[in-house]
């Protein structure tokens, strides 16, 4: 077989940057989660089980189910506002002490629907200048919170991002959604400048 040459349109097909984490993107409270470290990620899985039946041959089309789904967004953040360590931990209380924001643990039992971002998406430049965005719904870190105050070096604390199906969205509901863009358009908070 010849060597095929790459055809125009798949060189300008090729993303080129770390990707822009916007979280809430097209609400009100639409924000850049910004500074990270090392880029974004995004891991999206489904959980594939195999119908079994008597004279399998192997994996057969058309006898899968997916029983399963999973969207991730992985990023680590060197900001640690208030706001930004608070999405590492979830249901953190917020409470204000002296005109500052406190952070506190939660208490054990159902995590509050508020308490999930809308969405958390990543824009990542092409080299023809569009963009691929890429959306988690309702999503909130699950994990563990780690702050690492150390020499000659800046605390980075990791969130995983993660979907979430709604209770009531009668099984229509969206894990994720990828897009192809011409430009970013941000949305400007009300009261805000």
């Amino acid at each position: 077989m010849k060597h095929r040459n790459l055809t125009e349109q798949q060189i300008e097909k090729i993303q080129i940057d770390e990707g822009v984490l916007f979280l809430d993107f097209g609400e009100t409270t639409e924000r850049q989660l910004a500074p990270l470290r090392g880029g974004t990620e995004v891991t999206l899985t489904a959980t594939i089980r195999d119908i079994e039946f008597d004279g399998k041959r192997g994996k057969t089309a058309g006898l899968q189910v997916i029983d399963e789904q999973s969207a991730v967004v992985k990023a680590k953040s060197l900001c640690c506002s208030q706001e930004d360590l608070a999405l590492a931990i979830p249901g953190v209380v917020i409470q204000e002490e002296n005109g500052k924001k406190v952070l506190t643990n939660p208490e054990n039992g159902i995590i509050k629907p508020e308490k999930y971002l809308k969405n958390a998406t990543i824009f990542a430049l092409l080299i023809d200048g569009s963009y691929k965005k890429i959306t988690i719904f309702n999503a909130m870190h699950e994990g563990s919170f780690n702050f690492k105050a150390a020499q000659k070096s800046e605390n980075e604390h990791s969130l995983e991002l993660i979907a979430h199906f709604k209770p009531t969205d009668g099984g229509e509901g969206k894990l994720w959604k990828i897009e192809e863009i011409d430009d970013i358009k941000l949305v400007t908070p009300t009261g805000g400048n």
